[in-house]
């Protein structure tokens, strides 16, 4: 297995605007708003992971654990960014920044701005985008009564390797969030309410061949 590489990351999750077409929001999302993100200095990848209306959560839950996706807070997709150090979400603040936080409002409801501080993601496995065929984004909660830093220790190094090391894994990635404020990404014109029974404080991107392989 690789070595899994630390690094600084962030993961926004969407609601596209319920009163416009949601083709018409992915559209726009992919073209117009990814090329004024592309311009943001000190941003090394920018990933769109559009997520099914209807797709479901993966695995069954043990007893006081939830892993239904919550039909009244269905999440539409989640940007995942990685930057080129630990100050780069500060240092590419400016100009261009602002031109996104203008546009969100065009094909965004709501955003909710996840950043994982310094190194607070792991890069276990990146497959080519020829050889993933299916993705999927697993939200992950904390328990109000696990500590912070127990909780990142959990999705890194037992859930992280665990999934590496399951057949058919060809890209993995997690990312254990800093505690939420709306203060990160106050954008115009979008919601960015997060109420403490919806919020989530760890990502995991997972990648196979083709989707029997992910159910897998």
């Amino acid at each position: 297995m690789p070595v899994p590489v630390s690094r600084t990351t962030g993961c926004w999750l969407l609601w596209l605007r319920a009163d416009l077409p949601r083709e018409d929001c992915l559209a726009y999302w992919r073209g117009p708003h990814a090329r004024l993100v592309a311009e943001i200095p000190h941003i090394d990848e920018y990933r769109q992971h559009h997520f099914s209306p209807e797709d479901h959560g993966f695995w069954p839950g043990p007893p006081s654990v939830g892993t239904t996706v919550p039909a009244d807070w269905r999440i539409d997709g989640m940007p995942e960014v990685a930057f080129a150090d630990a100050l780069a979400p500060i240092k590419g603040l400016g100009s261009r920044v602002w031109a996104v936080y203008q546009d969100e409002s065009k094909f965004i409801d709501r955003t909710l701005a996840n950043l994982t501080g310094p190194g607070g993601g792991r890069w276990f496995r990146s497959g080519h985008d020829e050889e993933v065929g299916a993705c999927a984004v697993v939200l992950v909660r904390r328990r109000r009564d696990v500590r912070f830093t127990a909780f990142r220790s959990f999705v890194h190094e037992i859930l992280g390797p665990a999934l590496d090391r399951a057949p058919g894994t060809l890209e993995l990635r997690t990312h254990a969030f800093l505690p939420y404020t709306e203060a990160l990404w106050w954008t115009p014109g979008v919601a960015h309410d997060n109420p403490p029974h919806r919020r989530y404080h760890a990502a995991i991107v997972l990648g196979a061949a083709n989707r029997g392989a992910l159910d897998a």
